[in-house]
């Protein structure tokens, strides 16, 4: 039985996005020895109020860094107006694809990351969560019932429950599933040839 990688992410993470290429080389350089999954990992869940001009210049200082490191473009800046920065509903959006296709939900993930970092729009409003989600062929129906049950809720509960219990406060971060043993393997950003080796060492000490 392959293990697992599991990326844990967020479609609102800056990191996340900064990454997002490198999570698409390890998937493919790796497809032939890993399965791989994606934990969401929730950015400001309990987030109610307005962004503010000290949080959009704090956040456009670290677009800049994560420029400076990863070379990802980002646009030119946060939605306008009384934007609040939380992911829940985005989240939501992005386990109702997974239900609705029975995979992990990568490529709309990276669709809500480039909406929302490069395009600047606001991947918290449902029209465009529907939007992305039909353009990957999601039944919009389906979707639209989906997205606020329950159900899809408590599995983004779980999602950032999981991804508290490892310790990953620092988005992204790479879990590896081995051996009935799930642990830690990256925090932060990491390149995709590092990644892959990281994992493969982990593995070889199970």
């Amino acid at each position: 039985m392959q293990a697992k990688v599991v990326f844990v992410t967020d479609p609102m993470c800056s990191w996340c996005w900064g990454m997002a290429e490198e999570i698409e080389r390890v998937r493919r350089d790796g497809a032939a020895e890993f399965e791989f999954d994606c934990v969401l990992g929730g950015i400001n869940v309990d987030s109610t109020l307005p962004v503010t001009d000290f949080a959009r210049a704090r956040l456009a200082d670290i677009w800049r860094r994560v420029t400076d490191v990863t070379g990802t473009t980002f646009g030119s800046g946060l939605p306008g107006g009384d934007f609040v920065y939380n992911s829940v509903r985005a989240c939501a959006a992005c386990e109702a694809v997974r239900e609705l296709t029975q995979a992990p939900p990568f490529e709309y993930v990276h669709r809500l990351q480039r909406c929302f970092f490069v395009d600047g729009a606001d991947v918290t409003d449902a029209s465009l969560l529907m939007r992305e989600a039909v353009a990957l062929g999601v039944d919009p129906i389906r979707f639209e019932a989906l997205c606020e049950t329950p159900a899809i809720l408590d599995r983004v509960q779980d999602g950032v429950a999981i991804a508290k219990s490892y310790g990953t406060a620092a988005l992204p971060s790479v879990l590896v599933d081995a051996a009935g043993v799930r642990a830690l393997v990256a925090g932060g950003y990491v390149d995709a040839p590092t990644l892959i080796d990281s994992v493969r060492a982990y593995l070889r000490r199970v």
